[in-house]
């Protein structure tokens, strides 16, 4: 009876080697082809993660007319997009350039330039810092409004009135 179980226990051994032999093997032959030619095989998509864990979808990335190249806008293009936008301000003073850029359907990246040339001409003014930078057509600058005196400069005026 010993040997029988003995060549049963045996059996079930030499099954088992011989599976983990070819587990192995492919893993081997996966790893030299994505050496080679950087392809991957079925078991390299789940080869040093964690169990369990869900692989990462590729984010589509949204490219201009061509891929990793920058594309120069000609004169007329900015011409026009500083056009549109001059007259969307002159119609809706006071908008900042997010409200701008989503009225017109262009993209804040893409109306920088022609703000820029638009600012540097003068057509356009500003008030405020960063995003909260409002446009106004014209080049006139807001009267400042007067600020009450300080303590300072009450006494002063004290001070000279008095001499």
């Amino acid at each position: 009876m010993q040997s029988a179980i003995d060549s049963r226990l045996n059996d079930r051994i030499q099954a088992f080697v011989t599976d983990i032999s070819e587990i192995v093997r492919e893993a081997a032959v996966d790893a030299v082809q994505e050496a080679l030619t950087g392809e991957t095989g079925p078991r390299a998509a789940t080869r040093g993660r964690r169990p369990g864990r869900k692989k990462r979808k590729a984010v589509k990335r949204v490219s201009r007319k061509s891929k990793g190249k920058r594309v120069r806008r000609s004169a007329a293009e900015l011409e026009a997009l500083s056009t549109k936008f001059l007259a969307h301000v002159k119609a809706n003073p006071g908008q900042r350039l997010e409200e701008i850029g989503a009225a017109l359907g262009i993209p804040t990246s893409e109306l920088k330039r022609p703000v820029a040339l638009l600012l540097e001409a003068k057509k356009v003014r500003t008030t405020g810092q960063r995003r909260g930078t409002k446009y106004f057509a014209g080049s006139a600058k807001a009267k400042p409004t007067r600020t009450k005196p300080t303590a300072r400069k009450k006494k002063k005026r004290k001070a000279t009135k008095r001499a």
